[in-house]
């Protein structure tokens, strides 16, 4: 089975090596990497899903929108130069390229949530499916923060979840964050509290996780383009209705306001409160 580092390799010393750009080609590549791991199947990227979930995951980051297609851009060339080398016969997926300023609009409304957990426990027989979804509805994590979330990194005492690790878990504190435990996520917790990780048993990886979702968001008839990073969204949103941008960064873990400016959708309820406070 053909890798993504097989073709990285690949194309790096066929096509890159002797080029100006070489050093820019590499670290733009250097981001897949990181999201994707070298031992990735390429087929896992010849999907569109992949790649909106990554394009979220560094606008959620603060990258522009330039950046974010060099990175693409550069994804593309590993992925036709190694086909066209016959490594692999996958063809490279529709990835829309970014508008200037652009910011995802879709996140789930409660209602949406619910009706999701509901469907993959009833219908498909997935309560930890059901659990991946509210939690990370109501504490705001990307995927990849959901599968190494470890028990050890709950705080019961104070009602907090160390997302990113526990202080003194782990060395890198700058991508350390915390959230308030709700009340829809407790119970959540409590019934996984005698595991290592908090869903990793349930899901090896993001893509058998997003694979399950999607199958739950189709039953439900909800549209393509809300996908696992829109729960986020709606996270970033719900808080949109009650407290100042500023907390919400916190919340998130952001480091511009700017980023998170973007998660804050006007949603109904949110100006129908504003104009009653006038």
């Amino acid at each position: 089975m053909t890798t993504w580092g097989e073709c990285l390799q690949y194309t790096t010393k066929v096509r890159w090596r002797h080029l100006r750009s070489a050093k820019t080609n590499a670290i733009n590549a250097n981001h897949i990497t990181n999201a994707c791991g070298r031992s990735a199947p390429i087929k896992s990227l010849a999907k569109s899903s992949w790649w909106m979930e990554f394009v979220a995951d560094m606008k959620d980051e603060g990258r522009n929108t330039s950046t974010i297609n060099r990175i693409i851009s550069a994804g593309r060339t590993v992925f036709e130069t190694s086909r066209e080398a016959e490594l692999h016969t996958c063809t490279w997926p529709k990835v829309k390229r970014q508008k200037e300023g652009e910011a995802r609009l879709t996140y789930f409304s409660k209602e949406d949530v619910q009706k999701m957990a509901y469907a993959a426990t009833t219908i498909f027989d997935r309560p930890d499916l059901a659990d991946a979804i509210v939690f990370s509805a109501y504490t705001g994590v990307r995927q990849g923060e959901l599968l190494k979330l470890k028990v050890e990194d709950i705080d019961l005492e104070r009602d907090l979840i160390w997302i990113g690790g526990k202080p003194g878990r782990i060395t890198k504190a700058s991508n350390v964050r915390s959230v308030f435990i709700h009340e829809q996520v407790k119970p959540i917790l409590m019934n996984r509290l005698d595991r290592d990780y908090l869903f990793r048993d349930d899901w090896t990886n993001k893509d058998q996780l997003y694979g399950r979702f999607k199958k739950v968001r189709a039953h439900c008839g909800l549209p393509e383009d809300h996908v696992w990073h829109s729960l986020r969204h709606s996270f970033g949103t719900w808080l949109g209705e009650v407290c100042h941008p500023k907390q919400i960064q916190a919340l998130m873990g952001h480091k511009n306001i700017e980023t998170t400016l973007r998660y804050v959708k006007p949603t109904d309820d949110a100006l129908r409160s504003a104009i009653a406070r006038i």
